[in-house]
């Protein structure tokens, strides 16, 4: 496998770096919540570093048969596969995310999408299968709503903390996978938002920092827009607000009850620019691992959320509900709600 990066939404996958090793390692030992769900029946002994070094991390740098899944910069887990019979070219597919805080997300969905379209672009395969067993219900989740076929389920072969519980196993064939990738690719995109007066409304009248203030107001639109958005797309805040770190941002938001569709947060202070910048929105995408053109930015500012977002190439929506008359070749929009009419349009 050359260095091409795999990547989809916010997710991208790589080989390993000499970098990785330690904050991996310490990742997979100090969290140990993935080991009673990745196969516990076979046994599981903490490997030492030197261990760790020379057999599954030697993988990942040599990135054939395996990577690490890459989030925000941080290696988090890892995607792999294993013959379980060269001969007849029968591949098996895994993937593993070590780092419990994230579970939920769909990273393990995001991440087994590219990694499926690699395996059958480079290998002459038929058929990308996966196993798991009904003590992992996340991973069976996970393999459905990939698009893969349940085309076995053996009852009771599983003997774990006195308890039985059945080998599942799914799989994808090619010419199915092509007609899935198509779909997926059509969701390959990730929402930025602005902050105030886009999601939610900033008083003038109130001081301090909103996750304070005694009262806060969602903008209308907001909750029905992220909803929708949210079910297939990652959505983030990006806002220029410079006396709120991200921790405070998402208080607000959670008093607004927008936090559950937001998956993080961009902002000055962890940024270090401020938006009118064009660096900014750079930085982002630069965060992300993703290219501009994947990125869908909406505000209510034409100079700092419009203008300079759509100079390094991201798509934009001008949230225009004050009704200032746009320039030529501006497209804007009086409601949240109609730029929800857009992106569904797209899906």
């Amino acid at each position: 496998m050359n260095n091409t990066k795999l990547r989809f939404q916010d997710i991208t996958l790589r080989k390993a770096s000499a970098e990785d090793l330690e904050p991996l390692y310490q990742l997979m030992t100090a969290d140990e919540e993935w080991t009673k769900y990745n196969g516990p029946y076979f046994g599981y002994v903490r490997p030492t570093l030197s261990e760790f070094k020379q057999q599954q991390f030697h993988k990942f740098l040599a990135g054939d048969t395996g990577l690490v899944i890459d989030y925000l910069g941080r290696a988090i887990g890892s995607v792999s596969y294993y013959w379980e019979d060269e001969n007849t070219r029968w591949l098996e597919a895994g993937v593993a995310i070590y780092d419990s805080s994230l579970w939920g997300r769909g990273i393990g969905l995001k991440a087994l999408i590219p990694w499926v379209e690699h395996l059958f672009s480079t290998l002459e395969i038929e058929r990308v299968g996966f196993t798991t067993w009904s003590g992992n219900p996340g991973m069976m989740r996970c393999a459905e709503k990939l698009g893969m076929t349940q085309e076995a389920r053996l009852r009771k072969v599983r003997y774990y903390l006195g308890e039985y519980f059945d080998s599942i196993k799914y799989g994808v064939l090619r010419e199915e996978w092509q007609e899935l990738y198509k779909r997926w690719l059509s969701r390959d995109r990730v929402y930025l938002f602005d902050w105030g007066d886009t999601l939610m409304v900033d008083d003038p009248t109130q001081t301090g920092k909103m996750c304070d203030w005694p009262n806060v107001e969602v903008v209308s639109g907001a909750l029905e827009l992220l909803s929708a958005l949210s079910k297939q797309h990652p959505i983030y805040v990006a806002t220029n607000a410079q006396d709120s770190n991200e921790i405070e941002i998402k208080q607000a938001f959670e008093r607004g009850g927008l936090a559950q569709y937001i998956t993080g947060y961009f902002c000055f202070n962890n940024l270090g620019v401020s938006k009118n910048h064009p660096e900014f929105y750079q930085l982002i995408a630069s965060k992300l691992g993703i290219p501009a053109n994947k990125l869908t930015m909406t505000g209510d500012q034409r100079d700092k959320d419009i203008v300079p977002a759509k100079s390094v190439g991201l798509v934009t929506n001008w949230f225009n509900s004050s009704g200032v008359s746009p320039e030529p070749h501006d497209v804007s929009f009086a409601s949240l709600l109609e730029i929800l009419d857009k992106e569904m349009k797209f899906e």
